[in-house]
Order: C-alpha cells, then sequence, then structure tokens
C-alpha cells in the first residue's frame, strides 16, 4: 500500500511539472508580455505629450501608470493641462497587454487658463479657470503587440474622467489614447 501512495505522489509530481514546463514553454514561443512602454508620437506636432507604463499582474489584470500634458500658447489664451493617472485594466480574452481591456483610473488632473480678460470681458463674466482636482473614471482599450519578435506595440482607446470638488469649470474629462511603444 506504501509503494501504492509513493506512485501515486511521483505521478502526480510528474503531470504537475510537465505542465509547468509547458506553460513556460508556450508563453516564450507565442510571445506573451509582461510590461509595455508607450508614447504618442502624433501628439508631438500639437504640444501634446504623453507616456504610459503598463504591468501585466496576471494573464487578465494589468497596472499602469499614465501623464500627459497639453499646452496651448497661443497670444491671447494660454492653456495647459496636466494629468497623471493610476489604471488598473482587465483583460477579459486573458493575453493582458493584448487584445481588448476595459478599466478604471484614479488620478489628478491640473488645469490653467490664463485668458487676457478684457474690460469688456470682465463685465460679461470672464475668469482664468484654473486648479487642481482628483479624478474617476473609465476607460476601453485595445492593444497589438505586433512584430516578428512580438515587441512593437500600438494601443488605442476612449473614455471619460469625473472631477471630483476642485475648481475647474467642468465635471467631466474626454480620454483619448493613441500610443506606440514596446513591450517586453
Amino acid at each position: 500500500m506504501k509503494s501504492f501512495r509513493v506512485f501515486l505522489a511521483v505521478a502526480a509530481l510528474a503531470v504537475t511539472a510537465s505542465g509547468a514546463s509547458a506553460q513556460v514553454v508556450e508563453e516564450a514561443r507565442v510571445g506573451i508580455r509582461r510590461s509595455m512602454v508607450s508614447s504618442n508620437p502624433i501628439g508631438l506636432l500639437f504640444e501634446w505629450y504623453n507616456g504610459e507604463f503598463e504591468r501585466a499582474l496576471n494573464s487578465t489584470t494589468s497596472l499602469a501608470i499614465a501623464g500627459s500634458t497639453f499646452s496651448d500658447l497661443d497670444v491671447d489664451d494660454d492653456v495647459s493641462y496636466a494629468a497623471v493617472d493610476g489604471i488598473i485594466r482587465y483583460y477579459p480574452s486573458a493575453r493582458a497587454l493584448n487584445g481588448f481591456s476595459i478599466g478604471g483610473s484614479i488620478g489628478l488632473v491640473n488645469f490653467d487658463d490664463d485668458y487676457d480678460c478684457t474690460e469688456i470681458d470682465i463685465e460679461f463674466g470672464c475668469e482664468d479657470n484654473e486648479g487642481t482636482a482628483a479624478t474617476i473614471g473609465v476607460r476601453g482599450d485595445y492593444v497589438w503587440i505586433l512584430g516578428r519578435d512580438q515587441h512593437f506595440s500600438v494601443a488605442t482607446g476612449i473614455g471619460a474622467r469625473r472631477v471630483l470638488g476642485g475648481d475647474l469649470d467642468t465635471e467631466f474629462l474626454p480620454i483619448g489614447r493613441l500610443s506606440i511603444g514596446y513591450a517586453w
């Protein structure tokens, strides 16, 4: 009876070890990536800078940190916007950092609108819109990992942030994502 238990234990160990080994080989073969850094190169033309770092926690969940800034240096209306977000994403296909994801974010936004008010504008209620506020948001994204070695990433997405308190004249802010990056 004791030899039968030893045989079962050795068989269970062999089955488990070969399954784990197969998973490692499968991940290396299909190019599953655990980290990605990306940015929007098209935004540089419009003085819109953004970047993101994302790390997979497991096959369905990832955490990311994203930052963006925008400046419109017009003569009469200097607008600057900066935001930083912590993001959690769920990948229903169980291939984190690849495919469709839905997620939530929390962050901070700083907005400064240095509009030069004239006397006529002041009579109609002109004022500078500036302040910092916390945000909470939802987003939908899609990521493609491309190339022979599966390192080139293209990501797109949309969403919205709700502004929580602060002195901003808006309650919602849009989220747009179009970025190119490197996955490893």
